[in-house]
């Protein structure tokens, strides 16, 4: 058996508009502080991370508890927006409607989904053991769209929560089950 556990980054602080620089807010620290207990018998080989502070900050202390080196992957980083969006809610539910829907100087679902299955697949052929993937909403839920097809969609990812761990288990590199074992 194999496990891949995802984990959306923490409660950001939606002040910094910076997306690359924004950081967990103190509630979000104190969360990101009770994902270690999760993860402390689950026999992690490795860690990798958006470089984005609040996924890094997300799993920093269980990184630091299972004494684990993060390996800072930018194709795990959100998606790319373009300009300030004031509805995010209708911007999120035009995108899933279109994959191709964009902005200008941003990115569609189809691209963020093609990145992020890209870079997955080339962890999950590297790694051998369980790893922990530490990353965003809606990089993360067009991921598992891919993975899940119409079993992820735009209602599951409304439901994401910050944070939030996902679970796939594989025997013989199949996917065998995927689930949220951890809901906040």
């Amino acid at each position: 058996m194999k496990y891949v556990y995802f984990v959306r980054h923490s409660i950001r602080d939606f002040t910094i508009k910076e997306d690359r620089e924004a950081p967990l807010t103190e509630e979000g620290v104190k969360l990101a502080n009770g994902l270690t207990l999760f993860f402390l018998n689950k026999n992690i080989s490795n860690i990798y991370t958006s470089p984005y502070l609040r996924a890094v900050q997300t799993i920093e202390p269980t990184a630091n508890l299972l004494k684990i080196n993060m390996v800072l992957e930018d194709n795990l980083r959100e998606r790319t927006v373009g300009n300030w969006v004031d509805n995010f809610s209708d911007f999120a539910l035009n995108q899933w409607n279109n994959f191709d829907f964009k902005l200008d100087n941003g990115e569609s679902l189809n691209e963020v989904q093609q990145r992020m299955v890209t870079i997955y697949n080339k962890i999950f052929k590297k790694e051998k053991g369980n790893i922990i993937i530490s990353g965003h909403g809606t990089s993360l839920a067009t991921l598992f769209n891919s993975i899940l097809g119409d079993n992820f969609g735009f209602k599951e990812f409304t439901r994401m929560n910050m944070p939030d761990v996902y679970c796939a288990k594989y025997e013989d590199d199949v996917l065998i089950d995927f689930k949220n074992p951890l809901k906040f």
